[in-house]
């Protein structure tokens, strides 16, 4: 099993929107892919400076095959997503983490 994991930095002025956005509008999105089986927002303790504020949101997924497969068809539309949403505000990195326990 796999986290496939994306650090945002949201500016201070933008965290209420983007909540919404991530609760209302991404989090269906990714599910609806059937790729994933679980989700979790969380805060990035101590992230919060001047420029803005830093999340995780995180999806499991079976493996990397999975993971390879979703990113073939959806990376680019989940992508748009949030530039549509934001345009360059938020800036985001993926990473994907493997449970060991």
């Amino acid at each position: 099993m796999l986290i496939f994991n994306t650090t945002y930095k949201v500016p201070n002025e933008d965290i209420e929107l983007w909540l919404n956005w991530i609760t209302e509008q991404h989090i269906p999105f990714m599910l609806q892919s059937g790729s994933f089986s679980k989700s979790q927002v969380a805060k990035i303790v101590g992230s919060d400076d001047e420029e803005g504020t830093s999340y995780s949101v995180q999806f499991h997924i079976v493996d990397m095959d999975a993971l390879m497969y979703w990113h073939k068809e959806n990376a680019t539309k989940f992508q748009n997503n949030c530039a549509a949403k934001f345009g360059n505000s938020v800036s985001f990195f993926s990473t994907v983490l493997e449970i060991i326990d």
